[in-house]
């Protein structure tokens, strides 16, 4: 049990923080263990924002005894179950022979071999401060019990299900029958203005990208209720899908050049076929229509289809003026068909569920597929942990046959979402975010420009979520290197960053970048868990287009310096984790020590649907960084709702059966919140949505312990095994009751000890 105990509190180690001041003298620093003064003939030492303090004395102060290999400058430290190998000039380091990467390494200083206090100390199952005041590093070496309860708050979380707790009993949204969705569409079709037919649509087909892999013609087809067809070839596949897209210069304006209203809703209709080729008997499109010069994508959706006509509805609305029709096909080699295409504008506030929709179906997402069942398997063993009470009388004698009950109310892990001003204003978006997140974000307020604009609207929001019971905060973001918003106008970096004045003096350049850390970080020190230092960086390179990528580790050291040692520091990347420059970055990162802690993985999926084998493939690929991992900004803006629903669950699962796994944010979480049109859970009216059934199921049914009792035995102890999170404790015994609020978190003993009088 300590052997992975310890293990654990590493893991959580090497995603935590220690923010020293760099500017402190050696002399300053000094050391405590259990409250008693360290003395070294060699005085800590600060590399990197990581005090190093001689290893001998670090090693036995905490009780290891240790092995010295002078052949090759090892040092091994040895507690109990648990040994700690280090090599001097050397980041790489072991814990029970399980390598971890260090932020500095142990070096000789004054003939003495220094080691990070941090790492030998948390490694060894100790707890390790800071007090700023003192300049004191303080480490506790009997804090295992218990985590500290940071929050007492009891949202009014669901309680009531359809769906059993057993984990393999879940949702699962098929597609309506074909005769019904056509009924459907016969119906509503009176109801909406044709704004692009066939003819229309198949008179101006050229490529937009990628005619080198692919062609196209217009054919005739006989027995369909439509007599021409546009035949798509992809001849060889691509490396991404966005480098084989043709166009057609057909538009959804009820007028030529009349534009599309952003609230009217539309349906886009076809049918679709494949002839050969295609995967596993499949052939596969993606539709976008989107903003001729923004390319703000108003449906972004895929379909597939075997070799008999299948008819596909696409509702879409949310982007103004999007009018640009492509189709991308470079998924396999394939020639597919595509008929019957009609656009239909419904005009604003239609209810979407009346329009019938097409799920696609994939193998992946199937109630059956292996891979959630071993994923379940795997939450089990991770999320869930043994909770012991101990229960004695005033005099110290255990007490057996005591009545032990754990109802839990709230989360270890981190179901956010982005938070914007209706968290103040509306109280119907406030009762619902406390229904369904303990985690919050600001979507816009917090970025350099508003925040500097107007700090106290960044405030009003992050009290606001609190209030609405939020207990884990992130901040987002100091630095994204981009100039304007998606209006054109406003400055998401403020405009006097790009000036000659600052992008020619470099001096001037750090001091308002530091003084931007200073401010925001100070501001909502104690506040935020953690930060997105950087965000968006393979995209966006304003400033180090001429500054270079060494500014990172400046930028992360004030961070670090100004947020407070508990709130982690995160790089935040988009789509882009899936190419090879993220893993160039994340090396660069690494060999230039920049002092991160986790990863952000956004994770709009609003078209491109990443499968479950994708999304862990990729979890796994960032394993070997040691950070900590989070799902940041969750979107699937798809308008069909079964599918929105079945793979929003999947992604939840593959998600929280990943150890590194540490949160999971929705960007927005009803209809037209946010920056696309469809979101999970409710759609505008506050309907629950099927995402919405399958996240409230997982997240309060499945993976919630609720009434879970027992009694203790003839030492005094219950063990309950339980989901980590924050507990209300019942004790009754001889009709009296005590009662306890307790924090059972992973990487604790998670022993509480209850005196009755």
């Amino acid at each position: 049990m300590k052997k992975v105990i310890s293990i654990s509190l590493v893991l959580l180690m090497i995603a935590s923080m220690f923010s020293l001041n760099v500017f402190a003298t050696t002399e300053e620093i000094k050391v405590t263990i259990d409250g008693k003064a360290q003395n070294y003939d060699v005085m800590p030492v600060i590399e990197n924002g990581r005090t190093l303090v001689p290893m001998r004395a670090i090693f036995e102060a905490l009780g290891a005894d240790i092995k010295w290999d002078d052949s090759t400058k090892t040092v091994t430290g040895i507690k109990g179950n648990t040994s700690v190998e280090l090599t001097i000039g050397s980041t790489n380091a072991k814990i029970n022979h399980a390598d971890f990467t260090l932020d500095v390494p142990a070096s000789i200083v004054s003939s003495r071999t220094m080691v990070p206090v941090r790492f030998i100390s948390e490694a060894l199952g100790c707890k390790v401060d800071w007090e700023d005041g003192t300049k004191t590093v303080i480490i506790s070496s009997k804090n295992t019990s218990l985590a500290p309860l940071i929050s007492t708050v009891h949202r009014n979380v669901p309680t009531s299900f359809e769906k059993s707790n057993d984990l393999n009993d879940i949702y699962y949204f098929g597609p309506e029958p074909l005769e019904i969705q056509e009924e459907k569409y016969a119906e509503v079709k009176k109801d909406g203005q044709l704004v692009c037919d066939e003819k229309e649509f198949l008179a101006d087909v050229r490529p937009l990208q990628g005619s080198e892999f692919g062609s196209y013609e217009i054919i005739d087809v006989e027995g369909q209720p439509f007599k021409k067809a546009l035949r798509l070839t992809c001849n060889e596949v691509p490396e991404k899908d966005s480098k084989l897209i043709f166009k057609t210069n057909a538009t959804p304006e009820t007028t030529p050049g009349g534009g599309v209203d952003k609230k009217d809703q539309m349906l886009f209709v076809f049918r679709f076929r494949l002839v050969e080729g295609g995967a596993d008997g499949l052939g596969q499109v993606k539709i976008q229509i989107e903003h001729p010069k923004t390319y703000a994508k108003a449906l972004f959706a895929p379909a597939t289809s075997g070799k008999d006509w299948t008819i596909v509805y696409m509702p879409f609305k949310g982007v103004q003026d999007a009018t640009g029709i492509g189709i991308r096909f470079g998924y396999a080699k394939q020639t597919i068909e595509l008929g019957g295409i009609e656009i239909l504008n419904f005009g604003p506030d239609y209810d979407v569920t009346n329009l019938p929709t097409t799920s696609t179906e994939y193998p992946e997402l199937m109630p059956d597929a292996q891979w959630r069942k071993d994923a379940n398997d795997r939450i089990e063993k991770i999320r869930k942990g043994d909770f012991t009470v101990v229960v004695k009388d005033k005099e110290g004698n255990v007490v057996p046959n005591a009545d032990i009950e754990l109802d839990m109310f709230e989360h270890q892990f981190q179901f956010g979402n982005a938070v914007k001003g209706a968290i103040n204003t509306d109280e119907q978006y406030k009762a619902h975010h406390n229904i369904n997140f303990n985690a919050g974000v600001l979507e816009h307020a917090m970025k350099w420009g508003p925040y500097e604009q107007n700090p106290s609207n960044a405030k009003k929001q992050v009290q606001g979520a609190f209030d609405a019971g939020v207990k884990y905060m992130r901040g987002h973001a100091l630095f994204w290197e981009k100039d304007l918003a998606s209006d054109l106008k406003s400055y998401l970096t403020p405009e006097y960053m790009f000036t000659d004045e600052v992008m020619n003096n470099r001096e001037v350049f750090d001091e308002k970048c530091r003084q931007h850390v200073e401010q925001a970080c100070t501001d909502f020190k104690g506040q935020m868990v953690d930060w997105d230092v950087v965000n968006e960086i393979i995209n966006n390179t304003k400033l180090r287009v001429v500054w270079g990528n060494g500014v990172f580790k400046q930028w992360f050291d004030w961070a670090r310096e100004y947020a407070g040692e508990d709130c982690m520091l995160y790089y935040n990347e988009t789509g882009h984790v899936w190419y090879d420059e993220f893993y160039t970055y994340l090396d660069e990162m690494t060999e230039m020590g920049v002092d991160f802690d986790g990863i952000g993985i956004q994770s709009h999926y609003d078209g491109d649907l990443k499968m479950p084998s994708q999304l862990m493939g990729l979890y796994d690929s960032l394993r070997k960084y040691g950070k900590r991992l989070k799902i940041t900004e969750y979107s699937n803006s798809i308008p069909d709702i079964n599918l929105q629903g079945n793979y929003t669950r999947d992604v939840l699962i593959s998600c929280f059966a990943e150890e590194m796994m540490d949160g999971f944010l929705m960007w927005g979480f009803f209809d037209g919140n946010n920056f696309r049109a469809y979101s999970p859970i409710y759609d505008s009216q506050w309907n629950l949505k099927p995402a919405g059934k399958v996240y409230q199921d997982l997240v309060y049914n499945k993976w919630w312990t609720k009434d879970a009792k027992a009694k203790t035995d003839s030492s005094g102890k219950a063990t309950i095994r339980g989901f980590y999170g924050d507990y209300d404790v019942t004790v009754t015994h001889n009709g009296k009751t005590y009662t306890d609020m307790v924090a059972f978190h992973k990487g604790y003993d998670n022993i509480l000890e209850i005196t009755l009088d």
